[in-house]
């Protein structure tokens, strides 16, 4: 009805918005397991949930070994991807000789992550009700002592999972997903893209690590690569180089690598990379994204696979020998225990900008990538000035809130023709900051003089 004898109020929004800020503490790992979902993201945030690829250890299966790394650190959210598909990646054993334990009745099966299991005495196919067995382990329990015991079984095969298996690919039929492919639904499914990449053992190859690298910039994440075992330290310093033979000929500024393999808990090789990305996760929780986590103990370690000499006040050490050529490593000196150390990522030496420490890179990335998302609500207004306003105000004060930085300014873009770009529906916004970084060297001038004698005859 046009005619109103009376009031009308009509609501509209205006002013800044508040910005959220985008998580940044989430891993995301790809790897085989024995048993859960197949080429699925799946989210995990406790060991209960990372249970569910199996607990099995020292096995073959890269997912339950990193898993269990990752529980020491519980922090943060872990997106999960199984490439291991029992249907396609399976072996058969025939007639596998089986030891009993004389008091425990109890044998063992070679292999772990069964799919079907037949075990005979001698010729004769011995009854399901006369054992149990947990296909997992590949551990059977007999009810009674048995002579000649045999096992024929079908088992997951990790090790008939392929490069390509990882990398993964897109069903044009279907649409579906698998592999690497399926973190970059991370942000659809659950809201955020995973920040930290890691492809515990199949990262040893520079193919590989060229495809982590390319993952993590389209999320704007940061991957993170392990030499291969059996590196020695002058063959990791070599792969930065021309002639290098391993996985570590990068400069790229979206990825870390790391240097060497540590000894866990149970007396295995275990990967530094993926312990730092558990500390990531800590650290980020517990302190801030903006906090290193360099010079910070690692959990459960006991050893490292090259010994390394470290101390804080030597420049010829080996550990900063490392650092100096952008590699992080494990810095073991009297007293210390096991610290991951280093700042850096591949990009340095050769880029010098303040954007080769990783917390300066990650600092960036979470400001830039939650201003972005505010922006949607204001996408498609019309350009006057209460949307100008709106939007130098809404950037202003989330940068006032902001503990990982020094400074900032936020204006319209002083180099824009600001006409031709209204006139084209585009609003050019500049904003600049210094994220905080991190005290990698604290220098002391020691002066020695006779000027406190004076002291002496004062008296």
């Amino acid at each position: 009805m046009t005619f109103h004898h009376g009031s009308l109020t009509r609501r509209t929004n205006g002013g800044s918005v508040p910005v959220m800020q985008v998580d940044g503490a989430i891993i995301g790992i790809i790897g085989t397991a024995p048993i859960g979902a197949v080429n699925e993201l799946t989210l995990c945030s406790s060991k209960k949930d990372f249970a569910q690829f199996g607990d099995v250890l020292d096995a073959g299966y890269s997912l339950p070994d990193a898993l269990d790394i990752l529980a020491r650190y519980a922090s943060g959210q872990v997106y999960v991807v199984n490439v291991l598909d029992p249907q396609r990646h399976r072996t058969t054993v025939s007639d596998e000789v089986l030891t009993q334990d004389d008091n425990t009745l109890i044998a063992k099966t070679a292999k772990a992550g069964l799919i079907s299991l037949t075990v005979k005495a001698g010729n004769v196919v011995v009854a399901n009700s006369e054992y149990t067995a947990n296909l997992l382990t590949g551990e059977i329990k007999f009810k009674e002592a048995k002579t000649g015991l045999t096992a024929s079984y079908v088992y997951a095969d990790p090790s008939k999972v392929t490069e390509a298996d990882i990398k993964g690919t897109i069903d044009i039929a279907t649409g579906k997903r698998t592999g690497f492919e399926q973190l970059r639904a991370g942000f659809n499914l659950f809201g955020n893209d995973a920040k930290i990449i890691i492809c515990p053992e199949f990262d040893k190859t520079a193919g590989m690590a060229s495809s982590l690298e390319t993952l993590a910039g389209q999320l704007n994440a940061i991957a993170y690569v392990q030499a291969p075992r059996g590196t020695t330290l002058g063959k990791a310093i070599a792969g930065r180089g021309i002639s290098g033979t391993i996985n570590f000929k990068t400069s790229s500024d979206r990825t870390e690598l790391f240097f060497p393999h540590v000894i866990g808990e149970r007396g295995t090789p275990e990967s530094l990379a993926t312990h730092a990305a558990g500390l990531r996760m800590l650290v980020d929780v517990k302190h801030g994204y903006w906090f290193s986590k360099s010079n910070r103990q690692l959990k459960g370690v006991t050893g490292v696979e090259v010994p390394l000499t470290a101390r804080v006040d030597d420049t010829q050490s080996e550990t900063n020998r490392l650092n100096a050529v952008g590699i992080t490593t494990v810095f073991n000196s009297f007293g210390t225990g096991f610290r991951l150390w280093g700042n850096r990522l591949a990009c340095y030496p050769t880029v010098s900008h303040i954007s080769n420490f990783e917390v300066v890179a990650r600092t960036a990335d979470l400001i830039d990538e939650s201003i972005r998302r505010v922006q949607l609500q204001f996408i498609d207004m019309p350009i006057d000035q209460a949307l100008l306003d709106a939007l130098l105000s809404t950037v202003e004060t989330y940068m006032n809130t902001l503990q990982s930085i020094v400074g900032f300014s936020v204006q319209l873009d002083p180099d824009a023709d600001l006409v031709d770009a209204f006139s084209q529906g585009k609003v050019p916004l500049q904003y600049e900051f210094t994220p905080k970084i991190p005290a990698e060297l604290i220098s002391n001038e020691s002066v020695v003089t006779r000027k406190f004698l004076a002291n002496l005859v004062s008296k």
